[in-house]
C-alpha cells in the first residue's frame, strides 16, 4: 500500500476531523443562502460582494474531491507527495475560479493544505507549502481590499469594522477617504497577522502529532523486536534448563539405577547360597529404586510451568521440603507466615529460589540442618535460608547456573539477593522482594 488510511491512526484521524471542520467553515462562509431567507433585523450587506448562491457543478465537484483527497495520505515517495500537494492546490484554485470565490474561502482551505503538507513532506517541504499558502492568502486579501476600497458603504463599515459605532462617526469616516483607507488597510494587516499566527500554531501542532505518530510506529517495531528477543532468550533459557535437568538425571538417577543393577546382580549371585545376604542386597536395591523415583519426581516438578498448581506458597514449600527430607537425612526447620494472598509472580519466584537452594545444598554443602523462613516485613517478602555444612567462597562460585538463576529471579521482581558463605561455616541466603510493584 502506497497510501495510508488516516482513519487507522489516531493522530492522523484527529487532524482529519480538523480538516473537515475547516472545510465546513470555508463552505459556509463562501456559499451562503440568499438574504431573503434572513429576518429583516438580521439583514446586512457584507464588506465584500456575495458570490452566486447557485453553486456551479464544477466548483462543488472540486470542493468535494478536495475533501475526499484528505482521506488518504501518501506513505512514501517524494514524487508522490509532491503530486499529492500539487493536486490539492489545483483543486483549491479550480474551486475558487469556478465559484468566483472571495477571500473568505481561502484561509480554511489553505490551512488544510498546510496540514497535509506537514504530514506528507519533510520540514523543508512543509515550509515551502506554508510559504505558498501565506503568499496566496496575502495576494488574495490585498487584491480584494484594493478592488473594493472605493466602493465600500456606510452599512458595511458598521458591520465589519465597528458594529456599535455611532452614525455621526460613521459619516465622518465616510467623508474622510484617507482615514477610511487607513482603517481598511489596518484591518487587512490585522487579519494577515491573525492568519500567520494560526498558521504557525497549525504548523507546530501538526509536526508534533506527526512526530508522535511516527514514534508510535517505531515503538511498535521496537516492541516486535523485543518480543523476538524475548522468545529467543526464552528458548535459550529452556535449553539451559533442559541441559541442567539432563545433567541431574545423569548424575543422580543414572547413578541410582547403576547402583541398583549392581545390588540386583549381587542378589542373584547369592540367591542359592546365602539367603540373608540376598535379602540385604534386595533391600538396598529397593532403596535405590525409591531414590530414583524421587529423582524423577523432582525433575518433573522442575519442568512444570506452575509448580504450585494452585496451592498456597506455605503448603507448596512444605511439600517440597518433605520431598527433600525423604531423599536425605537433613533436619529441616521451616516456618512461613504466607497466609495472605501473594501475587503469582512472587510465589513462583520464591518457590523456585527455595527449590534451587535446596538442590544446591543437597549436592554440595554436606549439610545436616537447614533453616527456612518466609515472612512479610512491611512492604517486602523475605526468604531466609540457612544451612550448615562445608560452605564455599562466593567470590569463586558465583557463575553457577543455580546461584545465577536465583539472582535473576530476584532481579526480575526488583528484589535483592544476598549470599553469605565461608569455608566450614555453612551458607546463608536472604532474598527480599517488594510487593508495591504488583
Amino acid at each position: 500500500m502506497i497510501f495510508v488510511n488516516r482513519f487507522n491512526a489516531n493522530s492522523l484521524r484527529l487532524l482529519l476531523y480538523l480538516e473537515w471542520i475547516l472545510f465546513t467553515i470555508s463552505m459556509l462562509a463562501e456559499f451562503r443562502i440568499s438574504d431573503s431567507a434572513y429576518p429583516l433585523y438580521l439583514k446586512f450587506s457584507p464588506i465584500f460582494p456575495e458570490s452566486d448562491p447557485n453553486l456551479f457543478p464544477l466548483s462543488m465537484f472540486c470542493a468535494i474531491a478536495f475533501l475526499i483527497l484528505g482521506l488518504w495520505q501518501p506513505k512514501s515517495g517524494d514524487w508522490l507527495n509532491i503530486v499529492y500537494i500539487s493536486l490539492g492546490f489545483a483543486l483549491i484554485g479550480i474551486t475558487a475560479i469556478a465559484s468566483n470565490a472571495t477571500v473568505r474561502l481561502l484561509p480554511p482551505l489553505l490551512l488544510i493544505m498546510l496540514i497535509r503538507g506537514c504530514l506528507s513532506l519533510n520540514l523543508i517541504g512543509s515550509l515551502i507549502v506554508a510559504i505558498i499558502s501565506l503568499v496566496w492568502f496575502f495576494t488574495s486579501l490585498f487584491f480584494t481590499i484594493g478592488k473594493h476600497l472605493n466602493s465600500i458603504g456606510i452599512r458595511q463599515i458598521s458591520t465589519v469594522i465597528a458594529p456599535g459605532i455611532q452614525p455621526e462617526i460613521i459619516s465622518q469616516l465616510q467623508s474622510n477617504e484617507a482615514q477610511l483607507k487607513f482603517l481598511l488597510v489596518q484591518m487587512a494587516i490585522n487579519i494577515s497577522i491573525l492568519f500567520c499566527l494560526i498558521s504557525l500554531f497549525v504548523f507546530l501542532l501538526v509536526n508534533a502529532l506527526k512526530s508522535e505518530y511516527f514514534s508510535q510506529i517505531e515503538l511498535k517495531r521496537a516492541n516486535q523486536q523485543l518480543r523476538k528477543y524475548a522468545l529467543l532468550n526464552e528458548d535459550r533459557a529452556m535449553l539451559q534448563e533442559r541441559n541442567r535437568i539432563a545433567r541431574e538425571i545423569h548424575d543422580s538417577l543414572g547413578h541410582s539405577l547403576t547402583a541398583q543393577n549392581i545390588q540386583l546382580a549381587n542378589a542373584l549371585m547369592y540367591l542359592g547360597s546365602n539367603i540373608r545376604r540376598t535379602e540385604s542386597f534386595l533391600q538396598a536395591a529397593k532403596q535405590l529404586g525409591s531414590n530414583a523415583l524421587q529423582e524423577v519426581r523432582h525433575s518433573v516438578s522442575t519442568l512444570r510451568s506452575d509448580p504450585l498448581q494452585g496451592k498456597l506458597l506455605s503448603v507448596a514449600v512444605a511439600e517440597l521440603i518433605r520431598d527433600f527430607r525423604y531423599r536425605t537425612e537433613i533436619v529441616f526447620n521451616y516456618k512461613s507466615s504466607s497466609t495472605e494472598t501473594i501475587p503469582r509472580e512472587i510465589t513462583t519466584a520464591i518457590y523456585r529460589i527455595v527449590q534451587e537452594a535446596l538442590t544446591n545444598i543437597l549436592k554440595h554443602s554436606q549439610a545436616t540442618k537447614v533453616d527456612i523462613r518466609i515472612k512479610k516485613i512491611d512492604r517486602f517478602w523475605q526468604v531466609y535460608i540457612r544451612a550448615d555444612g562445608k560452605g564455599f567462597d562466593p567470590q569463586q562460585n558465583t557463575t553457577g547456573f543455580g546461584i545465577q538463576g536465583m539472582k535473576e529471579r530476584a532481579a526480575a521482581l526488583k528484589g535483592r539477593f544476598e549470599l553469605d558463605s565461608v569455608f566450614d561455616g555453612g551458607c546463608q541466603i536472604i532474598v527480599t522482594i517488594p510487593v508495591d510493584e504488583f
